[in-house]
């Protein structure tokens, strides 16, 4: 089950100051995905936020991967007004766009453990933004952004403000940032405290604005637990808050912890951004019903998309349940996909591991599949085909071939008329050189970009993260298999407590 935390409500506006631009800015060029240095090459930030660093135990750090071969570590000790705190986390989330408009992509760090205002708020959280320039991600101009930076006066002790992150370019080209805050608290009007309630910050360069199930237009109310804003995800279009710990009344009581997800549309962070549609599994029109532990929305991811047969951009969501019960498998989970033009949402694939839906697989105890989803538009702006708006699920949990928790990807394409898929990555990742074993957990952390699939792989003897070219998954193409391991920075095994837990 997911642990909850804290939190707070009501809307309010709020400015913030923009980030400058690195004084070289111009010769930096745009256009590549994850391009912090703007030189044509996509880059990869891994985050390693267990990692002790100046011997404070789970301090956390982030590793960038270049494109041209070179890296970076960096860590709290190097942003300017910060320092490396026990339990705080660096990295746990993170996400990228060009925020400033140089041509070279930034860096956004979530860092939901910090103990903020000289250490008296415990887990306030925090969010680190480092821009990109010609000579990489520029540490010295860094800025930390809390909830009181960002105009708020409710930056709390529990709020884990900066749990997940959002950040793209909307439909107009300007940048935008989500932040997941789940432990935000609020007090009712009989002055009961009304614990983990959650919250959204939604930034743009000229200010920010806070939401949750309170604000206007929403159509549910805040409670006890929700935790909205456990999970973000955004595309030019819209974006999606997961609220895993909605509870509902449905039959003669109380169903615990049965999730709901919340599309948003895009505004200008002037008021609260409004609300396009919010849904459960009991919602008309979607597959399911409401149960204990479901915990819909745990995981979630968007992207704008063009039918095959043309005509206006959509949005496509996938939404992992990974604790939803198949038959009498508890934890096995599904995922969902779903889409909207922006006034609604139609399921489009209720997808599980059993036999009909994934081949050569069934549904098992623990599987938690849904527990990641990550989607891809491979050629956006075109009509999508078979092997380019795909989708891809991760069961860490998967048990196999005698091996316990070895984990696995369901691999799903949005344009079939049927659903199906199966595991074309695990092999891949074998060819690439790894030699499975207990607890590598593959699908716990997946990211994609229009040319790979970046897969985390655990193990205490050899972490890596495994970039596998789509190619080589839906056209047999024998491109290499990129690998980044800690050796890579100049660090082993050891010296890394969870590497790849956030990619970028």
């Amino acid at each position: 089950m997911i642990v909850r935390t804290v939190i707070l409500t009501l809307l309010t506006v709020i400015s913030m100051v923009s980030a400058s631009s690195p004084a070289a800015a111009q010769a930096c060029t745009a256009g590549t995905e994850s391009d912090f240095d703007g030189d044509g090459a996509s880059d990869l930030a891994i985050g390693d936020p267990d990692a002790t660093v100046s011997g404070q135990a789970r301090a956390g750090r982030v590793h960038i991967a270049y494109g041209d071969g070179t890296t970076l570590t960096i860590d709290a000790g190097d942003i300017p007004d910060n320092d490396n705190g026990a339990g705080e986390r660096f990295g746990y989330a993170m996400d990228t766009v060009d925020w400033n408009g140089d041509g070279c992509t930034d860096l956004f760090i979530g860092v939901p453990f910090e103990n903020w205002s000289n250490n008296t708020l415990f887990e306030a959280g925090l969010v680190v933004y480092i821009p990109g320039s010609p000579a990489g991600l520029d540490t010295s101009l860094a800025r930390n952004w809390s909830q009181t930076t960002l105009g708020e006066d409710y930056h709390e002790a529990g709020d884990r403000f900066g749990w997940d992150l959002a950040a793209g370019l909307d439909t107009e080209g300007e940048p935008f940032l989500v932040i997941g805050v789940p432990g935000e608290d609020t007090t009712n009007a009989e002055g009961e405290v009304l614990e983990d309630i959650g919250r959204g910050i939604y930034v743009r360069p000229g200010g920010a604005a806070r939401f949750d199930q309170n604000s206007a237009g929403f159509s549910d109310s805040v409670e006890p637990g929700d935790m909205f804003g456990y999970s973000v995800a955004a595309s030019a279009s819209g974006f999606v808050v997961g609220v895993p710990g909605e509870d509902a009344e449905y039959g003669t009581g109380t169903i615990h912890d049965v999730g709901t997800v919340f599309l948003i549309d895009h505004d200008d962070a002037a008021s609260s951004p409004p609300q396009l549609s919010a849904w459960g599994q009991a919602s008309t029109g979607i597959s399911g019903v409401y149960e204990d532990g479901d915990m819909y929305g745990y995981s979630l991811d968007i992207v704008d998309y063009i039918s095959t047969g043309g005509g206006a951009p959509r949005m496509m969501i996938a939404v992992g349940a990974p604790g939803e019960a198949i038959g009498s498998d508890t934890s096995s989970g599904l995922s969902m996909a779903l889409w909207s033009s922006g006034a609604g949402v139609t399921q489009y694939k209720n997808i599980s591991q059993d036999v009909d839906k994934n081949p050569g697989d069934s549904t098992e105890p623990g599987d938690m599949f849904g527990a990641t989803v990550a989607m891809v538009n491979r050629t956006p702006n075109q009509n999508t085909s078979t092997d380019t708006l795909l989708m891809a699920a991760g069961a860490p949990g998967e048990d196999d071939s005698g091996l316990t928790n070895v984990g696995e990807i369901g691999l799903f394409s949005m344009v079939e008329a049927e659903t199906s898929g199966g595991d074309p990555v695990r092999g891949l990742l074998e060819d690439a050189g790894l030699d499975l074993t207990d607890g590598n957990a593959i699908g716990s952390v997946l990211h994609t970009t229009r040319t790979h699939l970046w897969v985390t792989v655990r193990s205490e003897t050899d972490p890596a993260v495994y970039g596998v070219p789509w190619d080589n998954i839906v056209a047999g193409g024998t491109d290499p298999v990129l690998t980044r391991t800690p050796v890579d920075f100049g660090l082993t095994a050891a010296d890394t407590a969870s590497f790849g837990a956030s990619l970028a």
